[in-house]
């Protein structure tokens, strides 16, 4: 049922609103992510700094965890970039050729 309903959005015609709306939704879904990604980044590097200035203890700590956010963050779009590539980027599989 899943193969049957992904070809359904595949097919040109009055299926491809619907593949186009679901594109949105995603590409929405996608920018929050990194929104809130680069809020916790920012709040992050703030965080880490201020443990530096104030000599904490837990500076390295706060350091480790802002890195371990930042190849999170990179992995998140790395993957987001390559489902995208493989599913034909935003066009919704379709290239249009002159």
């Amino acid at each position: 049922m899943c193969l049957l309903s992904l070809n359904l959005l595949a097919q040109p015609g009055g299926n491809g609103a619907v593949s186009q709306a679901l594109t949105g939704y995603y590409n929405t879904i996608v920018t929050i992510g990194n929104i809130i990604f680069g809020i916790l980044m920012v709040v992050g590097v703030v965080k880490v700094v201020s443990a530096f200035i104030s000599n904490s203890p837990n500076s390295v700590r706060n350091l480790l965890y802002l890195v371990v956010g930042a190849i999170i963050w990179f992995g998140f779009n790395l993957i987001v970039n390559d489902v995208q590539a493989t599913s034909g980027a935003s066009t919704g599989g379709y290239t249009l050729t002159r």
